[in-house]
């Protein structure tokens, strides 16, 4: 009985905790939204101001649900001001949480690594992480990371398998967006 009663304590301990924790972070997840929708308008004491609390809440709770959102947007903080490397610590690090690997935020993880990768210029760990972003994509969602590795293949100078992405692309949404962007690059190709 009292292993019992310990056990139940115990779980209700980090159930509380859990919420406590997530209480903390969403006002400043909404926040990091924010100013990351226009960097433009960013004031750069209110960036540093939210890397800090986002930082420390990190340290203090390191494999929680909710630190994934956390290293997400540190992840893209540090995109925002040219921070390449550490852009994919932070996404690298959300990947290695159990959520990082779920719904659309494991997709955008993967994006923003994948972006992070190809800004500095490592076009093989870009292009893998294009390619696992993809997969963890579907339907129209696929397509940002599809013209990544389109760009990349070409980049890289294979230039037919960067053309047969662009084809797929076209193939699997017709009615893309980027539908304009593809058919000149693909008259570019020759």
């Amino acid at each position: 009985v009292i292993l019992l009663a310990g056990v139940l304590g115990t779980r209700g301990y980090l159930v509380w905790q859990d919420a406590k924790a997530s209480r903390d972070l969403w006002p400043h997840l909404n926040r990091a939204r924010e100013l990351l929708q226009s960097p433009g308008a960013v004031n750069p004491e209110s960036l540093v101001q939210l890397e800090r609390f986002l930082g420390s809440y990190v340290d203090r709770y390191p494999n929680r649900k909710t630190t994934v959102y956390a290293r997400y947007y540190l992840g893209s903080i540090a995109y925002l001001r040219g921070n390449f490397d550490e852009s994919a610590v932070q996404f690298r690090a959300a990947m290695a949480l159990p959520a990082g690997a779920e719904n659309i935020l494991g997709y955008l993880i993967r994006q923003g690594l994948a972006q992070a990768l190809e800004a500095k210029g490592d076009l093989p760990g870009a292009l893998a992480a294009y390619r696992d972003a993809a997969a963890h994509a579907t339907g129209e969602l696929r397509t940002q990371p599809w013209m990544g590795e389109a760009r990349i293949l070409s980049a890289m100078g294979k230039q037919s398998e960067s053309i047969e992405r662009y084809r797929t692309i076209l193939r699997e949404n017709p009615e893309s967006p980027m539908r304009e962007v593809i058919e000149i690059r693909l008259s570019q190709a020759g």
